[in-house]
């Protein structure tokens, strides 16, 4: 593996203040984890997810990793590209089917081939089945693989080893402890949630860690929370209110509340994950100013988990 690039990912990342109308009015003082600067590609919390993943199949000496996705997924873009600089062979195991629009691969998918992946379509039903043990044995079988050879990393890299890495997203900064009221961050599989609630409890006690869900119906989230942290920790809320239609769905009013927010700022959003996110955090402190203001003269940190090459979904270049 080339550690000297393993290396450059693991360098500090912007720990920027973030000013808005809204956010002043309502006295509330935020600043973001830029987690999105970390690399141009292998973007985010998917880095962190990924790289213990990464090292145990070079400690096993596993000649190809497979994984899970849709064809907007980011884990599976993280993947590829790196595998690709790290020299590893990547499969992607893709819900669906492989025309998804205009005839086309979607551009993140495009760009998971260019880079070496090798795409395998499953049907939405069979895709159910993708942590059947028994399933899986015999989708290797299909792709004439052995079990020997493939090292497996769960859809969205959630696992133990990616909780282990998102325990480190704290850590990417000079966060200094008892700094803040609240940690903010999009939810997709629960393991980035449980990572950073991990570690909050060590490094920032009292804080209280909020995962807004990005796909609809995520209760179930919970208990898949619940099991990474071993029933742990009380520090976490999933927010399951603000998915708009689902996952990789919009609203009008997202994609507007979007467009100002990077006006405001400059800082670029997904529709997704980020952009589900803040207009979470955005409709909960307009709220409270209806309701007593309890967010006032609170400090929240935001963590920007990256994914904005998903804006090409969406006509947001």
């Amino acid at each position: 593996m080339n550690t000297e690039y393993l290396d450059t990912l693991n360098q500090p990342v912007p720990l920027e203040p973030v000013s808005t109308d809204w956010l002043h009015d309502a006295g509330v003082r935020l600043d973001m984890l830029r987690l999105d600067q970390l690399d141009p590609l292998v973007s985010g919390n998917k880095w962190y997810k990924l790289k213990h993943n990464l090292s145990a199949a070079k400690v096993q000496e596993k000649a190809t990793i497979l994984s899970f996705g849709g064809a907007w997924s980011n884990h599976i873009h993280a993947l590829a590209a790196a595998g690709h600089r790290f020299g590893l062979s990547t499969i992607g195991v893709i819900r669906g089917e492989p025309i998804e629009e205009h005839g086309h691969l979607s551009s993140m998918l495009t760009d998971a081939a260019g880079w070496g992946m090798t795409l395998r379509f499953l049907s939405r039903s069979d895709y159910r089945n993708k942590n059947d043990p028994e399933f899986i044995q015999q989708l290797l079988s299909r792709f004439g693989l052995r079990k020997e050879d493939v090292y497996i990393v769960p859809e969205g890299g959630s696992n133990s080893l990616g909780v282990m890495g998102c325990q480190e997203i704290l850590s990417a900064s000079q966060i200094p402890s008892n700094h803040y009221d609240e940690v903010w961050l999009a939810c997709g599989t629960g393991a980035t949630l449980s990572g950073v609630a991990l570690a909050a409890n060590d490094r920032l006690p009292g804080t209280r860690v909020m995962g807004v869900a990005v796909l609809k119906g995520a209760d179930f989230l919970k208990n898949d929370i619940h099991h990474f942290t071993k029933n742990s920790l009380d520090n976490w809320t999933l927010l399951t209110d603000y998915h708009h239609g689902g996952y990789a769905h919009t609203s009008k009013e997202l994609l507007a509340f979007i467009r100002s927010f990077e006006q405001e700022t400059g800082i670029l959003l997904d529709p997704v994950y980020t952009g589900k996110l803040m207009f979470a955090l955005y409709r909960s402190v307009l709220d409270s100013v209806e309701n007593t203001e309890p967010y006032r003269n609170k400090r929240l940190l935001v963590v920007h988990t990256g994914g904005l090459q998903g804006r090409r979904g969406f006509n947001m270049h």
